[in-house]
This record gives structure tokens, sequence and C-alpha cells, in this order.
């Protein structure tokens, strides 16, 4: 009966986590693609409150939810490696969110003097589209090995009930639709982004198939969401832009 308990409490953590993850992601990626025009309004020089939100608010949120994600993954007690790389993960997501947001504005803001500062708008064009992207991603990759490792060393003691499988499989939807819009939105650019996802996906997978073959998917909750979301974000941007007639490679 412990064991159970201990069970339940972990799922129900968990699931409470990854719902409020999909809800910080959806509100912020409904606040980059269509924001409502209250978040057009001024917030301080040329940030509008739409950039305040992604850097004081979606950012740190996410941040503050991987680390409870581990945590509770790890029963309460994850290791001091986990935890330095967790303060990583945590640091590159907002450190990544924050150099995109405002630097992606002042490029759109001062448009029309591009040509007269073309150093100028390398140097922003690199901070927004290169390195700002590359620090979040890096966040991205190394928040979920260390998610997924961390649940392939610590499983549930029992496999999940039908009613946890459903409920974590509308998380892994939720998240998979986030993924998917973005994917779809900037194409060309985001094929890169299908490289850095497999690669996140890629190391938990591998793990699971060559060390920890033994551990039944229905005791891992995180990777029942970690797996469809990347895969299913990888397969279906590719089969969209199969059918729009996009060149893959």
């Amino acid at each position: 009966m412990l064991s159970e308990r201990t069970d339940h409490e972990t799922l129900t953590r968990l699931l409470w986590l990854f719902v409020l993850l999909c809800v910080v992601s959806l509100l912020a990626g409904a606040s980059r693609m269509c924001p409502p025009a209250w978040q057009l309004r001024p917030f301080g020089d040329v940030l509008r409150i739409r950039e305040a939100l992604s850097m004081f608010v979606f950012a740190p949120a996410i941040g503050v939810l991987f680390w409870l994600l581990v945590r509770t993954v790890a029963q309460g007690r994850p290791s001091r490696t986990v935890e330095i790389l967790m303060v990583l993960t945590i640091y590159f997501i907002a450190c990544g969110m924050g150099m995109h947001d405002p630097t992606n504005r002042i490029e759109s803001f001062y448009r029309s003097s591009q040509a007269k500062l073309p150093e100028l708008f390398a140097s922003l064009r690199y901070l927004d589209d290169e390195l700002g992207h590359w620090v979040f991603w890096g966040g991205f990759v190394l928040g979920s090995w260390v998610l997924g490792l961390q649940q392939l060393l610590t499983p549930l003691r029992e496999r999940m009930s039908w009613r946890w499988r459903c409920g974590f499989a509308v998380v892994a939807v939720a998240l998979l639709w986030v993924m998917l819009t973005n994917l779809w939105d900037e194409y060309p650019k985001t094929r890169a982004d299908l490289c850095v996802i497999a690669a996140a996906v890629g190391v938990p997978l591998v793990f699971h198939l060559v060390v920890r073959r033994g551990v039944g998917l229905l005791r891992l909750p995180v990777l029942c969401v970690i797996y469809p979301a990347c895969l299913g974000a990888i397969a279906g941007t590719l089969i969209c832009w199969t059918v729009q007639g996009k060149a893959i490679f």
C-alpha cells in the first residue's frame, strides 16, 4: 500500500506540473504568434508587454516547472549532479528567451534604419536568430536529457492505470501542438530545430533501449510525454512540409 500511495502522489504531482507547463507553453505560444491588443502596449522604451511577459513571466515559470518536475521524478532527492544540470537548464532557457525577444523587437522597431546601420542589424540578427535560439535550445535539450534519464533511473513501482495514461496523453498532445505550430511557422529556419528535437529525445530513447530495456513505458510517465511530443513534432512537421511541397533537406 505504501508503494501505491507513493506512485499515486508522484503521478498526481507530475500531472499537475505538466498541466501547468502546458498552460504556460500555450500562453507563450499565443503571445508570440497572435498577441492580443493589450500585449502590444508599451512597457519600456521599445519593448511591449508581450516581450515583458516572455522575459519576466513565461521564462521564469518554465524554469521553475522544469526544476519541480525533476525533483518530483527523483522523489525529492535529486543528486548533486542533477541539481547542477537543472540550474544550467533553467539558466539557458531563461537566457535564451531573454535574449531572443528583446533583440527581435529592436530589429523590428528600427527596421527602417537597417540600410544605414547594416553592421548593427547583423549583430541583432545574430543575437536573435542564432545565439538566442541556440542558448534556448541548449536548455531545452539539457532539460529533456535530465528529465528523461532521471525518470529511467527512478521509474514508478507499478504500471499506470488507464486514467493516468489518458491524462499524460492529453498533456503530450497539448505540448505536441505547441511544438508543431512553432515549427510550421518559420520554415526553413526550423529545419535545424528538428535536429535539436531529435537530439533531445534521442539520448533518453537510446538509454532506454540499451540500458533500461526492462523498464516498461507505462512506468515512465515523463517519457510518455516526451516521446510522443518530440517524435510527433518531427514526424508531423516533415509530413506537413511534404504535403506543402517544401524541401526537407
